[in-house]
């Protein structure tokens, strides 16, 4: 092919003083201009000639090595880069450590990867400390990031891979005690707290409205037994210990925002007090939220059963899955929309796809959605605990606190205290007598075997550990006293989950609390299994939650002879 130019002009008429040529254009196009020598060596002293790079030719400002790196054309920031590749670091070596440990637990000591991620997080941020980019980190934005990405794949987990059979089976016990429970512990801690703010005994409540109070103690009542739930899925506790503690954690979280978020909407006045109208009011939004939830939740589930079942026919694994998790997505984002809880919404979306639409798709599908939902709960809790290690300096420590902020944050170790003992007490004034009354009410010889002993009803009151619900409610609080608030939420998750989260399993130990137990019969009969120590099957704490298939690949995994029909019939009824 012969291409045809037009015939290049043997003088090309000079350009204006303000468009030269660059400074490297060959010889011929400098023949007979004269001045083109001076514009370079001017253009040269202004920073601008070809060796600046391509920018230095449209009069565009050349940048320095590390601010061009900054602002490249790709739009990748550095210090974003950096953050990122620590979080993906930390993660990695969290997930590693934590199978490490695995080795390392027994019946009398048994740590979790809460811990890890924790200690890991607030080892990574100290070499950070001072750094002038390390302000960005600690964001008070972060609870929208929490509540929009990293929260709900959590509770869907908990909803699909649900023991339903179970959940179910207690279901009156848990909503007993995540509803009711919430109310009556929120109750007792706002009292309380307002009592010693108006004695002056703390600092960090309003004294002149309970308003304040009140919130303060709906976010102390989102409970987040992480660790808890860990030790005693790993152990095999008893099948009726392990859903009160994993159904309570579950649906105390949604009540629990659903309850501060009603708080939140009554007047800011200095001389707010609470009267039996605005009770009233209080007790009808919240009932009407709960339930408009419920239904959302299971109007797509039921929509993802037909679709799946009606129009999903011989479809590839990753667009059931794809399917699977939009429509669950969509239904949290529904709900939030319409002014309803989207956590309890995509939690019983999830409870009725378990249900229904996961055996409409292929079991390739099923398996894949099952271990996708699992990866990204587990990726959630890993970097939400991480974040939460990072952030303890900047929260704790003057000296990588920010010089801008109005209201730095400081810790009142009085206030500290009394929320710790309000904690406790108001836990143990909603578990011993709704205990009681619960096993009062199970008067046949049949329901008397299903009553709830003394050792579980303990269990359930040390297992009030604090984790990511209230560090997140925390970032949302507004007022002078936040400054008080954030540190001794952080304070408080710090303990109860360093501390009392490791003594779990040497409190089951001193209890005496069976462990080991394998479900064999259809009928709920159990059997003493192996002990933790002989044994080293570590069964982690999501596989206990899983469905009632992966019950039956669990025993035949641990050989306690369960019978092909009990398994069977376990699988029919799943």
């Amino acid at each position: 092919v012969r291409c045809s130019f037009p015939a290049r002009p043997r003088h090309p008429p000079p350009l204006p003083a303000s468009e030269g040529p660059l400074c490297a254009s060959p010889a011929r196009h400098r023949r007979g201009r004269p001045g083109v020598r001076r514009r370079c060596t001017r253009r040269k002293e202004e920073g601008r000639g070809s060796k600046q790079g391509r920018g230095g030719d449209t009069g565009i400002p050349q940048q320095g090595f590390h601010n061009t790196m900054a602002a490249d054309d790709d739009g990748v920031d550095t210090h974003t880069a950096a953050l990122t590749g620590t979080a993906v670091t930390l993660v990695l070596v969290c997930t590693f450590g934590g199978n490490l440990m695995q080795r390392l637990n027994n019946a009398y000591w048994f740590s979790s990867e809460t811990t890890l991620a924790i200690l890991l997080g607030f080892c990574a941020s100290l070499p950070f400390c001072g750094w002038k980019p390390f302000d960005h980190v600690f964001t008070e934005e972060f609870d929208t990031i929490f509540f929009l990405y990293l929260l709900p794949p959590i509770i869907f987990e908990s909803g699909y891979d649900l023991n339903q059979k179970d959940f179910f089976r207690n279901f009156a016990a848990i909503l007993s005690f995540a509803v009711l429970g919430t109310v009556i512990s929120t109750t007792v801690m706002g009292a309380g707290l307002f009592s010693l703010a108006q004695s002056e005994m703390i600092t960090g409540i309003n004294a002149t409205s309970t308003k304040e109070a009140m919130k303060f103690g709906s976010l102390m009542s989102a409970t987040d037994p992480v660790a808890t739930l860990a030790v005693l899925g790993s152990l095999n506790v008893e099948p009726q210990l392990y859903s009160l503690v994993f159904g309570e954690s579950v649906l105390n979280d949604a009540v629990a925002i659903v309850l501060f978020q009603t708080v939140d909407k009554l007047p800011d006045s200095d001389n707010f007090t609470l009267t039996w109208a605005q009770t009233f009011k209080i007790v009808a939004q919240f009932t009407g939220v709960g339930l408009g939830s419920i239904i959302i939740g299971i109007c797509f589930g039921v929509f993802a059963a037909i679709l799946t079942r009606k129009f999903l026919r011989d479809a590839h694994a990753h667009s059931e899955v794809t399917i699977i998790l939009a429509i669950a997505y969509l239904s949290f984002l529904v709900s939030d929309a319409l002014g309803f809880s989207g956590l309890m919404t995509v939690f019983f979306c999830g409870v009725m796809m378990s249900h229904y639409a996961k055996y409409n798709i292929s079991d390739v599908g099923r398996e894949t959605c099952a271990n996708v939902t699992r990866v990204l709960a587990y990726l959630s809790e890993t970097v939400l605990f991480i974040y939460f290690g990072f952030i303890i300096l900047p929260t704790l420590s003057t000296s990588c606190d920010r010089q801008e902020r109005e209201n730095k944050y400081e810790i009142d170790w009085a206030f500290f205290f009394w929320t710790f003992l309000l904690a406790n007490v108001a836990r143990a004034a909603h578990i011993v007598p709704l205990t009681l009354l619960l096993n009062a009410a199970k008067t046949t010889p049949v329901a008397k075997r299903t009553r709830i002993s003394m050792k579980s009803m303990f269990v359930m009151w040390f297992a009030g550990l604090r984790g990511a619900i209230a560090f997140a409610l925390s970032l949302t609080f507004k007022g002078p006293n936040r400054r008080f608030v954030i540190p001794c939420v952080v304070l408080i998750i710090l303990f109860t989950n360093v501390i009392l989260g490791q003594a779990t399993a040497p409190l089951l130990h001193f209890l005496k609390i069976r462990t080991g137990v394998v479900v064999t019969e259809e009928d709920g009969e159990e059997s003493r299994g192996e002990s933790f120590v002989a044994s080293h099957a570590a069964t982690p704490a999501r596989e206990r939650s899983s469905s009632s298939q992966g019950g039956v690949r669990d025993l035949g995994r641990m050989g306690e002879g369960a019978s092909s029909r009990g398994s069977i019939n376990m699988i029919a009824s799943g």
